[in-house]
């Protein structure tokens, strides 16, 4: 709670007593949107990770199993446009996976499309997935620099994505990849009730079937 600063410390514990409340029906998400650059060169030498591959994975991948992910969640990726899971793989077994797409993204934890542009040369990546038992070692670095080949030879120049800022450690791995807040967006979810507040600039939605859209630029002077 320390980490979280007073505000997020306080929403943070409003999105707990909402979950246990509701069975877990009313939920309060709170994200910081950043755009991160695709380096030009790799994270990792040329003889550091190599014991770690790197490959994209497809919907039938029988990996995939091995992942924290169920069936509903990975037929909703899948079946968006430009959407690729990279799997890391050491010693035959899947230790983790990082998802990129390339198109607007239709999000699978709140009713929001998050539109990264210019189109062509932005992307978003999400989930970046490391089993517990080695997160110590390489797999994370290896998985961004697999992903970054992607990007780079597809002309990808920033690759957006959404992280709680009830989530300090992983707002710190994104601040040492070089990412850059340019957005925030939070949500109120009351069963199929929704309330977005995102920006800048300011964006307000609320309903129960609306999808807002939330187009996300460069840091100025970078796109």
């Amino acid at each position: 709670m320390r980490e979280l600063g007073a505000l997020d410390g306080v929403l943070y514990a409003l999105d707990r007593a909402l979950q246990s409340l509701s069975a877990g029906r009313a939920r309060l998400y709170r994200y910081t949107l950043v755009a991160q650059p695709v380096p030009s060169a790799p994270l990792l030498g040329p003889r550091r990770g190599r014991a770690i591959e790197v490959r994209p994975m497809t919907a039938d991948d029988p990996a995939l199993a091995a992942l924290p992910l169920d069936a509903a969640v990975l037929r909703h990726r899948f079946a968006q446009d430009g959407v690729v899971c990279f799997g890391a793989f050491q010693d035959g077994e899947v230790i983790g996976c990082l998802w990129l797409c390339l198109g607007p993204f239709l999000e699978d934890e709140v009713r929001c499309r998050f539109i990264p542009r210019p189109a062509g040369a932005a992307a978003w990546d999400f989930d970046v997935y490391i089993h517990p038992e080695r997160r110590a070692g390489l797999a994370f670095a290896r998985l961004w620099d697999g992903a970054n080949d992607y990007l780079r030879v597809r002309g990808i120049a920033w690759s957006f994505s959404r992280i709680s800022l009830f989530n300090p450690g992983s707002l710190a791995a994104h601040a040492r990849l070089g990412a850059r807040r340019v957005a925030s967006a939070t949500f109120l979810r009351l069963g199929a009730w929704q309330v977005m507040v995102a920006g800048p600039p300011l964006r307000l939605a609320a309903g129960w079937r609306r999808v807002p859209e939330v187009p996300l630029l460069p840091p100025r002077g970078d796109g």
